[in-house]
C-alpha cells in the first residue's frame, strides 16, 4: 500500500490499475468508482487506519474490455505493473514487494488498441496554445501517426473543433471551447516538459523529427510550433518517455477548404447524426468502404471538402476511371478484409507489438500486391497509390514465411514464429516437445508400477510437474518411500518422484530457451518493419485511397449519382436533387421526389414558402449535402449539377436551446445569424430555415425581412431562405435577385396532400391545422383551432393576432323547455361588473339550483 500512495501521489486524477499478479486492483476511490462503472463487485483487502480497504478487480486477460468502458466514462487510467520477474527478484534475495510503476497513462487521446477505438473514426489529440494575439492548434492520432497543425482566431477555433472533434484537448482556461469544453484536460500533475518560447519549440520538434530545422517541413507560425511541442509533451509525458512514430508536421490551414462553422456541422449530420451513430449521418448514407482505413479517410474527406478545383478534378477523375473501366468491383473483392497497417504499425513504434500487429502488416503488403495490377496508369491518384503499393518486397517475403497462421493473440501464448524459419527455435521446441511425450511414457510406466491405473502426472504452477492420484489409492501410494506427499485435495492426493522432478526441469528449461528464442527472434522482426516505418505508411495510406475512390466509383455504377462540374464561377444549378439521407432511409419500393434548384447569378436568392411537412427543410439540407459532397470530390445523387465553388457554407436550419450556456432557442439562432451577415460573401453558400420563428410575429417578421435583404443586398451570396412569413414574397418586386418558390400543395377531396415539389411561386397558407391533425391532435382541439383561423382570416384589421374571446361566443342554443327558456333568461340578465363578489357568489348557487330542478327525474334532498 506504501507503492500504491506513493503513485496515487503522482496521478491524483487517474484510476490506478495496480497489477497484482494475474489481476489488476484498484483500491479506495478508484475501486469505488471503478466498481460502479463496470458493474463489478466492491470487496475489500486489509485495513487502513483501522477500515476495511474498498478494492475491486480486473483479470489481466480482460483489461482492454474493461479499460475501454473507463475511456467511454470519461476516465483516465494509470496502469501500474510489475518491473520485474517475480522469480528473478526471489532468485536475487530481494525483500518487500516487487517494483512497480506507471508505464502508461490511458487517456481518450493517446488511444492505440482497436478495442479502445472506433475502426472508422479518427481520434485526435488537439492541443491549442495563444501566442501574439494568435492562436495554434496542434493535432495528432499517434493510432496512425497524422500530425498537422493550423493558425487561427477565436472566430476560427470553433470551426476547426468541429471538424476534428478530438477526443482530448489541451488549452488554457481562458479559451472559450464551446461544446467541447468537457474535453478540456488538466495536465498540471503531469511531468511535462514545454519549451518556454517558440524559438525553442521549433528546436524540439526539429530535433525530434531529426531534421536541422522546422522550416524543413513547412511554414509555421510561432502559436503552431508551441502547441505542436505541447502535443509532443503530452505524449511523452502520457507514455512515459516511449514515443510514436508520428508523420512529419504539415501546417493545414483553412486555405483550400470549404468553410463550416460548428452549428453549420451540427445540422448537416455530416459523420453522426444526433444520436451519435452513424447511421443516419452523410457518411452513413455515402460510404461504400470495406476496410476501417478508408472509411476514416472518406470521413476526413466529408469534414474537410475543398475549395482548390485542381485537388478535386483528380479526385474526380480517379474514381471515373475505375467506374468506366469497370474496376470497382474487383478492387473491392481485392480489398475486402484489408487489415488496418496504421494502427497496427502505431502499436508496433510504440513498443506494444503483438503479433496480430506483425500479421496485420503481412496481410496489408499482401493486399497490396493483389491491388498494382487492378489499377490503371494516367491518373494523377491512381498512380500515386500504385507507386507506393510496394514498399518492401523482401520485408513481406520474410513475414510471410515467418509467421505463423494464424496468429496467436500475445507473445506469450507461443507459436507465433513458423516451423522452418528459425532452426535454433525448430531445435528448442523439438527437445521441449519430445520431452513432453517421454513425460506421458513416463506416466503409463508409474501407473504400471504402483498398479494405479488412473494415476496422473499433472503440471501445478507453485509445485511443477506432479503425480495426481485419486482417493482410493492415496493409502497405498503413501507407504512406497520413492513418493512425497505434497498436497492433500478433496478427491485425492499429490505426489512428487525423483525421476519426475528431474524431467520437469529439463522441460522447464527447454520450453524457457523456447519461449526465449521465439521472443528474440519477434524482436528481429518488429526491427525490420520498424526499419520500413515510412514506406509502410505511406503503403496504408495508399490502400485507404483506393478505397475511397472504389467506394465513389461504387457509388456512381448505377447512375443514380453523377459527376459534378465544378468552376471557378459561381454558378449553382441542380438538376433533380436528391437528399442522400433520406433516400437511402426510404423503404423498398418508395421513391424520393427529386427537385431541382437554380441560384445563377441573376436570381441567387431563393425565397421559399410552404407548410410544414411539405419538405423544406428537406429541400434545404439536400441542397447543401450535394454542395459538400461535390467539394469533397465525390458524386452526388443528382441528374446533373454545376457549381462554381463554395468558400463557406452556412446552415442555420433547426436551432436549439443551449441550456448549458443560458441561452434560449431564439437567442442561438440569432447568434447563428450574425455569424452569416458578418462572414458570408459572393461565393458562399446559406441555408436558413424560419428566421424569427422564436419571437413575437410581428418581431419576427420584421426580423426575417431585414436579414433577407442584407443576404440580397451586402452579402450577395446564394442562398435559400425559408419562412412561413408569406408576405416576404412582396419584396421580389424590390430585390430583383429573389426568387419566390414554393412547395406544391394539392387539396382532393377536403384533404391536403403534400407533393414535395418545388415550384415556383409563393404559398398562400401554412394548413398547420392539418398538419396538426397528422400529428395526432385530438379533433376537437383542430376544430377550434379552425374556428379561431377563419376568424382571425376575417379579422385581419384587427389589433389581436386572435379574436380569443369573441370566437368563444357560440350561438345562444335554444331552450328545450319553458323552464330552462327562464333559466336563460335569468342567466342573461345578471350584471357581472356591477355585482359583488357576494351577490355573484350568491346568484351562481341560485343559477345551480334552479338548473338542477329541470333535469327530469330531479328530486329535492
Amino acid at each position: 500500500m506504501a507503492q500504491w500512495f506513493a503513485i496515487k501521489a503522482r496521478h491524483e486524477d487517474a484510476l490506478l490499475f495496480f497489477r497484482m499478479g494475474d489481476f489488476y486492483e484498484l483500491f479506495f476511490a478508484d475501486a469505488q468508482a471503478a466498481s460502479a462503472a463496470l458493474d463489478i463487485a466492491l470487496t475489500a483487502r486489509g485495513q487502513h487506519q483501522g477500515q476495511p480497504v474498498p478494492m475491486c478487480g480486473v483479470p489481466v486477460s480482460q483489461a482492454e474490455m474493461y479499460l475501454a468502458r473507463l475511456i467511454r466514462r470519461g476516465f483516465r487510467v494509470a496502469i501500474v505493473e510489475q518491473l520485474e520477474d517475480p522469480a528473478a527478484a526471489k532468485a536475487r534475495g530481494a525483500k518487500g514487494p516487487l517494483k512497480r510503476d506507471v508505464v502508461r497513462l490511458v487517456t481518450p487521446g493517446t488511444l492505440t488498441e482497436d478495442a479502445l477505438l472506433e475502426a472508422g473514426r479518427a481520434n485526435f489529440l488537439t492541443a491549442i496554445v495563444a501566442h501574439e494575439g494568435r492562436l495554434g492548434i496542434a493535432w495528432a492520432d499517434i493510432s496512425t501517426g497524422l500530425f498537422e497543425t493550423e493558425a487561427t482566431d477565436t472566430a476560427g477555433l470553433a470551426a476547426i473543433l468541429g471538424r476534428l472533434d478530438p477526443a482530448e484537448i489541451l488549452a488554457p482556461e481562458d479559451v472559450d471551447l464551446g461544446p467541447f469544453a468537457p474535453r478540456r484536460v488538466a495536465t498540471g500533475k503531469l511531468a511535462m516538459s514545454i519549451p518556454a518560447t517558440a524559438e525553442a519549440a521549433r528546436r524540439e520538434l526539429a530535433q525530434f523529427f531529426s531534421a536541422a530545422s522546422l522550416d524543413a517541413f513547412g511554414d509555421f507560425t510561432p502559436a503552431e510550433a508551441l502547441a505542436a511541442a505541447h502535443v509532443l509533451a503530452y505524449i511523452a509525458a502520457t507514455q512515459m518517455g516511449a514515443m510514436p512514430r508520428l508523420s512529419h508536421p504539415a501546417s493545414a490551414g483553412m486555405a483550400g477548404q470549404l468553410a463550416m462553422d460548428a452549428a453549420t456541422r451540427a445540422s448537416l449530420e455530416l459523420l453522426a447524426a444526433r444520436g451519435g451513430a452513424e447511421a443516419g449521418s452523410l457518411l452513413g448514407a455515402v460510404k461504400r468502404t470495406v476496410s476501417p482505413a478508408g472509411a476514416r479517410l472518406l470521413a476526413a474527406w466529408i469534414a474537410a471538402p475543398l475549395n482548390r478545383l485542381e485537388p478535386l478534378l483528380e479526385r474526380q477523375a480517379a474514381w471515373l476511371t475505375l467506374r468506366d473501366a469497370g474496376l470497382a468491383e474487383p478492387m473491392r473483392a481485392a480489398l475486402r478484409g484489408a487489415p488496418d497497417m496504421a494502427r497496427a504499425l502505431g502499436r508496433i513504434a510504440l513498443g506494444r507489438a503483438s503479433p496480430r500487429d506483425l500479421a496485420a502488416i503481412r496481410a496489408g503488403l499482401d493486399v497490396a500486391a493483389r491491388l498494382i495490377p487492378l489499377l490503371p496508369r494516367g491518373v494523377v491518384l491512381l498512380d500515386n497509390a500504385a507507386g507506393a503499393l510496394n514498399p518492401a518486397p523482401a520485408l513481406a517475403a520474410t513475414l510471410a514465411q515467418a509467421l505463423a497462421e494464424p496468429a496467436p493473440l500475445k507473445l506469450e501464448d507461443g507459436g507465433v514464429i513458423a516451423a522452418g524459419f528459425d532452426g535454433e527455435l525448430d531445435a528448442e521446441r523439438s527437445l521441449r516437445d519430445d520431452t513432453r511425450r517421454i513425460i506421458a511414457e513416463f506416466q503409463t510406466e508409474l501407473a504400471q508400477r504402483y498398479g494405479v491405473a488412473s494415476l496422473k502426472i499433472r503440471h501445478h504452477a507453485q509445485l511443477g510437474y506432479v503425480l495426481e492420484a485419486p482417493a482410493a489409492a492415496v493409502e497405498k501410494l503413501r507407504e512406497n518411500t520413492e513418493l512425497v506427499l505434497r498436497q492433500g485435495m478433496a478427491n485425492g492426493a499429490r505426489f512428487t518422484h525423483p525421476e519426475l522432478s528431474t524431467l520437469d526441469q529439463r522441460i522447464t528449461e527447454a520450453a524457457a530457451r523456447a519461449a526465449a528464442r521465439e521472443r528474440l527472434v519477434f524482436s528481429w522482426l518488429v526491427k525490420q518493419v520498424l526499419e520500413h516505418a515510412v514506406p509502410l505508411a505511406a503503403c496504408a495510406e495508399a490502400l485507404s485511397l483506393a478505397d475511397v475512390l472504389q467506394s465513389a466509383a461504387t457509388l456512381a455504377l448505377n447512375g443514380r449519382f453523377c459527376r459534378p462540374e465544378l468552376s471557378e464561377d459561381e454558378e449553382f444549378h441542380i438538376e433533380s436533387g436528391r437528399h442522400p439521407v433520406v433516400e437511402a432511409a426510404l423503404p423498398p419500393g418508395v421513391s424520393f421526389i427529386p427537385n431541382g434548384c437554380d441560384l445563377c447569378p441573376t436570381q441567387r436568392l431563393m425565397l421559399l414558402t410552404g407548410p410544414n411537412m411539405a419538405g423544406k427543410s428537406t429541400f434545404l439540407r439536400q441542397n447543401a449535402l450535394l454542395v459538400v459532397l461535390a467539394q469533397a470530390g465525390l458524386p452526388v445523387p443528382a441528374g446533373a449539377m454545376r457549381l462554381g465553388l463554395v468558400d463557406r457554407l452556412f446552415s442555420r436550419v433547426g436551432a436549439a436551446d443551449d441550456l448549458a450556456s443560458g441561452r434560449s432557442t431564439f437567442m442561438v439562432e440569432m447568434i447563428e445569424t450574425a455569424a452569416i451577415l458578418h462572414q458570408a460573401g459572393p461565393k458562399s453558400f446559406v441555408i436558413v430555415d424560419e428566421i424569427g420563428r422564436g419571437t413575437g410575429t410581428r418581431d419576427g417578421l420584421a426580423i426575417a425581412q431585414a436579414v433577407l435583404e442584407s443576404l440580397h443586398n451586402n452579402n450577395r451570396c446564394r442562398a435559400i431562405f425559408a419562412t412561413h412569413f408569406h408576405e416576404l414574397f412582396q419584396l421580389a418586386e424590390a430585390l430583383p435577385r429573389l426568387k419566390p418558390h414554393t412547395m406544391r400543395v394539392k387539396e382532393f377531396r377536403g384533404e391536403v396532400v403534400f407533393m414535395h415539389e418545388v415550384v415556383e411561386g409563393a404559398a398562400q397558407k401554412s394548413w398547420g391545422v392539418h398538419v396538426a391533425r397528422l400529428a395526432g391532435v385530438p379533433e376537437a382541439i383542430a376544430k377550434r383551432a379552425e374556428t379561431l383561423l377563419k376568424a382571425a382570416e376575417r379579422n385581419t384589421a384587427s389589433t389581436s393576432p386572435l379574436p380569443l374571446f369573441a370566437s368563444l361566443a357560440t350561438p345562444a342554443p335554444e331552450a328545450s323547455t319553458e323552464a330552462e327558456a327562464v333559466l336563460l333568461a335569468r342567466v342573461e340578465a345578471l350584471d357581472p361588473d356591477r355585482m359583488s363578489p357576494r351577490d355573484a357568489l350568491d346568484a351562481i348557487y341560485e343559477l345551480r339550483a334552479a338548473a338542477l330542478k329541470t333535469r327530469p327525474g330531479h328530486a329535492e334532498n
